[in-house]
């Protein structure tokens, strides 16, 4: 787990996308997949876990009206951090 550090201030940790859990909302912070990138999922963009059961070998999440079944060890290379919650 790393820590996300933005002009000065140390925020919450960044964490793998393969740890969030089922229906979480997290926004991407680190991506050097460069096949994940064209599909969208580059750093700044919201996603939502659809599925994640730790005994399968892939999650689904969601990137807008787009949805993508990703394989856990691409996964656990993307780095995330919690979405900021909208009043």
């Amino acid at each position: 787990m790393g820590w996300h550090r933005a002009s000065g201030q140390i925020r919450k940790p960044c964490e793998e996308l393969a740890s969030v859990e089922t229906d979480g909302t997290v926004v991407i912070t680190c991506n050097n997949d460069h096949k994940t990138v064209e599909r969208g999922l580059c750093t700044g963009v919201q996603v939502r876990v659809i599925r994640n059961e730790q005994d399968e070998p892939n999650i689904i999440i969601a990137v807008g009206d787009a949805r993508y079944v990703l394989d856990r060890r691409i996964a656990q290379r993307i780095k995330v951090r919690e979405a900021k919650q909208s009043v």
